[in-house]
């Protein structure tokens, strides 16, 4: 877990170096005659707020929650890119989310610090403290692209209300249902709202709230110096060839010659991927059917680059070998079911 933390006092500061120490790849700031350790001088507060607001990390105030709330003020946009704000009190006792508690993880890396100082978490979202459950939560955790946001608060508030909020899932469901969630849905159009997890959104209920689970594995060779626009083009084409939507892409895969392709690395930034590379060895250890090229295996020392790295990434290939200018592309499908496993003990 990577948290940026802060502390403005001497038992502050000790506070901080205490999580540092519990939380090795995250940094604390805290003004220089606090500083020890692996303690960084701070500078000024809006400098350092401005410079983390947006990193990805989890923020973490060891102060007053007045402090962290005009901190992180001028830089609040939505829910969506703001960065999770997480308040601690000096003495360790109360840890306290104040943005982002569920798309952001907030809450979750609440429970966690609580837990790593024995102190209280206290939590005030609605559906935490009423035992309901969290659908943007659940999303988050389990990599599911959100597709409309605004929908949340209306599959919350049915929740909240006591009604029931249908579920459609073209992917196998593998535990019981949270509270309030129903998957007899013959009729949809009696629920106010439902959820829909699928590739391709088809709306059954009045108001949907559609998740695109992030299971595609695209498998991309490549000659040197293809351009990233060129790249982007054929990735797009496979996928609308095989009807599955840009926001489904988890993972590109290729050779570790292509770890430094420029127009690679542009496509993992651009479309918020991970990226894997295989060894030549790796790849010709794949089991499977894949199509044969000599001059593939004379420059890389392996016949096929696309399709094995798919099934080395662990997925299940659906397409063949897609060849053209100067690209390969195959798809293939990691291992997915929906789970509420959590949400139903």
């Amino acid at each position: 877990m990577k948290l940026e933390i802060i502390a403005f006092t001497a038992r502050g500061a000790a506070l901080a170096e205490k999580l540092m120490g519990c939380y090795p790849e995250s940094c604390a700031s805290t003004p220089q005659k606090y500083c020890s350790g692996s303690l960084q001088p701070l500078n000024t507060l809006h400098e350092w707020t401005k410079s983390h607001f947006q990193t990805g990390r989890t923020l973490v105030f060891i102060s007053a929650i007045g402090i962290a709330v005009r901190a992180v003020a001028p830089f609040i946009r939505d829910k969506v890119s703001d960065a999770a704000v997480i308040c601690i009190d000096e003495m360790g006792e109360n840890v306290i989310p104040l943005l982002c508690g569920h798309i952001g993880g907030a809450n979750q890396t609440a429970k966690s610090l609580a837990e790593s100082l024995s102190a209280r978490v206290v939590i005030t979202t609605a559906t935490d403290i009423n035992n309901a459950f969290a659908i943007d939560e659940w999303a988050v955790r389990n990599n599911c692209v959100i597709t409309d946001f605004s929908v949340i608060k209306k599959i919350s508030s049915a929740l909240l209300d006591g009604e029931e909020v249908g579920l459609h899932s073209e992917f196998p469901i593998t535990t019981e249902l949270p509270h309030g969630i129903t998957t007899n849905t013959s009729d949809c159009t009696k629920y106010k709202c439902g959820i829909e997890i699928a590739f391709n959104s088809k709306a059954p209920f009045p108001t949907t709230l559609h998740l695109i689970p992030r299971i595609i594995v695209a498998g991309i060779g490549c000659r040197r110096g293809v351009p990233y626009e060129l790249m982007e083009e054929k990735l797009y084409q496979t996928l609308k060839q095989f009807d599955i939507p840009v926001e489904a892409l988890s993972l590109i895969a290729t050779i570790d010659l292509k770890s430094n392709e420029s127009g690679l690395l542009a496509l993992r930034d651009k479309l918020n991927t991970g990226f894997v590379v295989f060894s030549a060895e790796e790849l010709m250890r794949a089991q499977g059917e894949f199509e044969h090229s000599e001059i593939v295996l004379a420059v890389t020392g392996t016949d096929n680059v696309c399709q094995r790295a798919v099934v080395c990434s662990g997925a299940k290939l659906f397409t063949g070998k897609i060849a053209e200018d100067g690209m390969s592309i195959a798809l293939g499908t990691l291992d997915w079911s929906v789970e509420f496993e959590e949400y139903t003990r």
